[in-house]
């Protein structure tokens, strides 16, 4: 069975939303995600998770493109938070 894969959109801390499973999102669609990000005042990444995000087990995250400000980001803080909102998600089940 193939690994799961999907498109989010990561915030720096830790927020995150998915944009698409069975492909990947369209230009527009990140340049919206963009907008929505910049809009509050967060800078991010479109990234790709790959696992079961809803299992116990790890996943993976890759930064596909960095979306906002990159001077203000750091991907091992923005990975450490989105996993604290993973767990704290799984927990809640």
């Amino acid at each position: 069975m193939a690994a799961e894969r999907r498109w989010i959109i990561l915030a720096q801390d830790g927020r995150h939303v998915t944009m698409g499973r069975a492909a990947p999102p369209s230009e527009a669609e990140v340049e919206a995600a963009a907008a929505a990000l910049a809009a509050q005042g967060l800078a991010g990444w479109l990234a790709t998770l790959d696992g079961n995000y809803w299992s116990r087990r790890r996943v993976a995250l890759a930064s596909v493109q960095m979306l906002g400000d990159g001077a203000t980001l750091d991907w091992s803080a923005a990975i450490t938070a989105f996993e604290a909102a993973r767990q704290h998600a799984l927990r809640s089940l």
